[in-house]
Order: C-alpha cells, then structure tokens, then sequence
C-alpha cells in the first residue's frame, strides 16, 4: 500500500466537491462518483485522474494503466489492484 503524503494544494478537487487526498483514497471515491463527474474528468478530450497520478505521485506504470480508462469501475479496480496487491 503505497501511503504517500502530498500537500493540500496537490488534493484532487472532484467538480462535485469531494476531496481526494491520496491515491489510497482513489479507488472508494471512483466508485461512489456519480457518472457524470466521472465523465467531467474523463473523456475524450481528457483524463484528469492520469494527470494527477503520473503529476503528482510519479507513479508511472498506474498512470498508464489508467490512461485509457473510461469506466469508473475498471479504474477503481486498476488503482485498488495496484494500491493494495
């Protein structure tokens, strides 16, 4: 399990006002997000949860796991899978 501590500035702000502030915290807030928040971080355009994986805690290989994502559930499961295994 991967606990690192980062800054509250370097919280992941969800549109809808939840507060994510480790990757530990990820997969529980991915499955209780509401599509359409998902939807606002990820999508064609974008994928916010990459970004602040591979910005903010440099780990590479979740990133990428990740990057192509577009089901909240199949990424809980990446980010649990790789968090907690």
């Amino acid at each position: 399990m991967i606990t690192t501590e980062i800054p509250v500035e370097k919280y992941f702000y969800v549109c809808d006002g939840t507060v994510i502030k480790n990757l530990n915290e990820l997969p529980d807030a991915l499955r209780n997000m509401s599509p359409e928040s998902f939807a606002f971080h990820v999508n064609d355009e974008k994928n916010d949860f990459h970004n602040w994986i591979k910005d903010v805690f440099e780990h590479t290989r979740l990133a990428r796991n990740v990057k192509n994502t577009k089901r909240k559930e199949t990424m809980a499961k990446k980010v649990f899978m790789e968090m907690f295994s």
